[in-house]
């Protein structure tokens, strides 16, 4: 079969929605399929680097938007897209993003809504955006598109209700986990000299979104310091400047620091490499994850599956990610994120049950799986079309 894949939200970092469709190229490949893949005309190059010596795979360069997304450009792009793969004989055509739809039905689609975000956190694309065109976007895409994919059961139920689709035109398809870098000594000193890591940190990634809980999680650790004089830092990964929202709440958090008096154990390392998150991990007391709400909760898995013990909420699709491998907690109550960490800084049978439970769970999900589940579907839409 011949597939054409929407690759067009790269932008020079391979993330769990980027590496999905990294992986589901190769494995089609691998089974002596053909991929149409679409990517930005900037990134074209590094595109072709990430899939070097992957046959079958037909590159093809869309331009870049100059200025901020419209509903105009999602309908544009709908009309060319699908015009790509009637020229190129194209069997389906996945997009692998939120709000992306087809306006020609000449070919059969499958798009992967990994989550509703824009109906949560109405605020959370900017209030006109999320209005205008990420909500009738998404609702457009769950329509028009033949199946939709998604990734927890969590996922699937919150779609139906929020976007008023039937539960059986939606399949789970889990995400995977990429393949830990080994932690290396030398990088472990240097991440130590460079952040001030020598008396242990409790670790949270993903950066500081309104829902990742991060003034919540500041307030929690603050009193950890106090109650249980813990000697390490917090430390926090991911970007905190470039977009409006980031300002926003890096200034929240800020004050949620100032307030507390504990400028000097809260750290913010920005945006790192893989590599450098994997040491992290090894390196880190806890992993921490108190968020409001996750489609998935791909750290989760990431943490668990290098050895590192997992605090995160028991709401969303995070309970059901983790299953009975991490310490739940409210990610609403402080003081509930606080007694996890003290809990499981203190009760060291626990810690060593939860890693091994971690293990055994993130070696359920992989990649290749995930893979292999897509093109079931991708069969199983065309034998039907």
């Amino acid at each position: 079969m011949k597939i054409v894949m929407d690759f067009r939200k790269y932008d020079g970092v391979v993330g769990g929605v980027e590496q999905g469709v990294v992986q589901v190229t190769k494995q089609l490949v691998k089974n002596k399929h053909s991929v149409i893949l679409l990517s930005k005309q900037a990134r074209i190059d590094e595109v072709k680097s990430i899939f070097k010596g992957s046959e079958n795979v037909k590159h093809i360069p869309l331009p870049v938007r100059t200025h901020a997304i419209s509903f105009k450009n999602v309908i544009n792009d709908s009309f060319k897209i699908q015009k790509i793969g009637i020229s190129e004989s194209a069997d389906l055509i996945h997009f692998p993003y939120n709000w992306s739809f087809p306006l020609i039905k000449k070919l059969p689609t499958i798009i992967t809504i990994h989550d509703v975000i824009p109906f949560t956190f109405r605020e959370a694309m900017g209030l006109f955006k999320n209005l205008f065109i990420y909500k009738p976007a998404i609702r457009m895409a769950a329509k028009l598109n033949d199946i939709i994919a998604t990734v927890s059961e969590f996922s699937k139920l919150d779609i139906s209700s929020k976007v008023g689709v039937p539960a059986d035109k939606i399949k789970v398809i889990p995400n995977g986990i990429r393949h830990p870098y080994k932690p290396t000594a030398e990088l472990i000193n240097q991440l130590t000299r460079k952040f001030g890591l020598e008396n242990g940190f409790v670790l949270n990634v993903g950066g500081i979104h309104e829902r990742k809980n991060i003034v919540r999680l500041i307030h929690a650790f603050a009193k950890l310091l106090k109650e249980e004089s813990y000697p390490g830092k917090l430390v926090i990964t991911g970007k905190v400047s470039g977009a409006p929202y980031q300002e926003k709440m890096k200034k929240l958090c800020d004050r949620a620091i100032e307030e507390e008096k504990i400028s000097n154990r809260v750290v913010f390392t920005g945006f790192i490499s893989d590599e450098e998150l994997d040491n992290l991990f090894s390196m880190a007391d806890l992993f921490v994850y108190p968020s409001l709400y996750e489609g998935f909760g791909i750290p989760v898995l990431e943490a668990m599956n290098i050895g590192t013990p997992v605090i995160t909420s028991n709401t969303t699709a995070l309970s059901e990610v983790a299953d009975n491998a991490a310490l739940l907690i409210n990610p609403e109550d402080v003081n509930d994120i606080y007694q996890g960490m003290k809990k499981l800084l203190n009760d060291k049978n626990l810690k060593r049950t939860l890693i091994q439970k971690g293990r055994k769970r993130a070696s359920e999900f992989s990649w290749e799986k995930t893979a292999d589940m897509y093109i079931e579907l991708y069969n199983e839409i065309i034998n039907k079309s």
